[in-house]
């Protein structure tokens, strides 16, 4: 079946792969498969290498999970598996902002129908053992949210910055709500499902103070004090229609000197997924670090869009954090430019401070003190 790598199946070259984790190697994963591809003729492409047990097409909206560890230092070692591949997907490992003890992950970006099991010995493979891992499985594939700001010129800056823009690996689409009378309220569909409604707001208030944040299917909506956030991000009040324009004209300058600089990688489609095996079921399993006190720390940041990674250099390079002056500039080791180092930071100093101070930039989804 491997062999079979490179065919072409309903118009679309697809991939074949041996699933890693395949105890008797009987399982193979299949990628690059055309949208809306039926089992069927998946199944029929690969009956000439032999009796098929099972086939399965996953679809193309990523999903989420959470794992949680015995201690903080356990889950801040486990943050080393950011980018790791699985079944063609490179998954986001990031603190979760709800984990109180710094115990619990959020991972972002995992393929589709990947059950808990799998969350789990992946981490296990790499000498990480959570005590619990969930994986959300939701067969009615992405989910919408109402997005509020408290600006309606906020609104009209993320419905032209963050249409079409990545959230937990998935494309999502931004249009002004119909019913909106003032312009605030936007709809967001294509989220992955089990994102929760924290990770929404964050993504959104890069482009400033988010009121209101509704995930369909998430009980309970988040507003007033909860939802409301209090950062500001790309955009700030009193920002006009020019001074919109000039910004995003700014943006579209530091994209184009930032791929000058390091080269732009090729963008591949997202096909379909699809498993031939055994299948797998969904279901459950049962570190706040900070700068010491010999001197100046450092860390590392990596945004979910490298262009934010350009504007952080160019804005907070110098600036101040609990009392410390910083520096910051691109790691030579990012391939797309979205990973900074950071240098000089003050003694005491949290990664959640660390986050929040270059989270006004953009979207972060790592932050963690060397």
């Amino acid at each position: 079946a491997v062999q079979l790598s490179g065919s072409v199946l309903n118009g679309s070259e697809i991939t074949v792969e041996l699933d890693g984790r395949s105890k008797d190697q009987t399982k193979v994963f299949v990628g690059g498969l055309a949208p809306g591809m039926d089992w069927n003729l998946l199944k029929q492409h690969f009956q000439s290498c032999g009796e098929i047990k099972y086939a399965d097409v996953k679809g193309t909206t990523p999903t989420t999970g959470h794992i949680r560890f015995e201690t903080p230092q356990q889950a801040q070692a486990a943050l080393a598996l950011d980018g790791v591949i699985l079944d063609g997907n490179a998954i986001q490992v990031k603190q979760h902002s709800g984990s109180k003890d710094g115990t619990k992950l959020q991972i972002l970006n995992l393929p589709p129908g990947v059950s808990w099991h799998e969350v789990k010995d992946l981490f296990a493979q790499h000498g990480h053992h959570p005590i619990f891992a969930d994986a959300s499985c939701s067969s009615g594939g992405s989910t919408t949210a109402e997005v509020r700001f408290d600006d309606p010129q906020h609104a009209q800056g993320a419905l032209q910055l963050l249409n079409g823009s990545i959230l937990g690996g998935a494309e999502i689409k931004v249009i002004l709500d119909a019913t909106s009378s003032d312009g605030s309220k936007l709809r967001v569909t294509g989220i992955p499902p089990g994102l929760e409604w924290q990770e929404v707001k964050d993504h959104f208030a890069q482009c400033g103070t988010v009121a209101f944040v509704n995930v369909d299917g998430e009980k309970g909506a988040k507003g007033g004090n909860i939802g409301k956030g209090s950062g500001k991000g790309c955009l700030g009040k009193g920002v006009g229609p020019m001074d919109m324009m000039q910004m995003m004209m700014n943006m579209m300058q530091m994209q184009q000197n930032m791929m000058a600089n390091m080269g732009l990688m090729k963008k591949g489609g997202v096909g379909g997924m699809a498993t031939l095996g055994n299948g797998a079921a969904c279901g459950k399993a049962g570190a706040g670090k900070a700068v010491g006190k010999g001197g100046r720390g450092a860390a590392e940041v990596r945004y979910d869009v490298p262009m934010h990674a350009q504007m952080a250099v160019a804005t907070l390079n110098g600036s101040v954090l609990k009392g410390a002056k910083i520096a910051c500039g691109f790691d030579a080791t990012s391939q797309d430019g979205s990973k900074l180092w950071v240098s000089g930071l003050a003694p005491g100093t949290s990664w959640q401070e660390l986050k929040d101070h270059f989270a006004i930039c953009g979207q972060v989804a790592f932050a963690a003190l060397k």
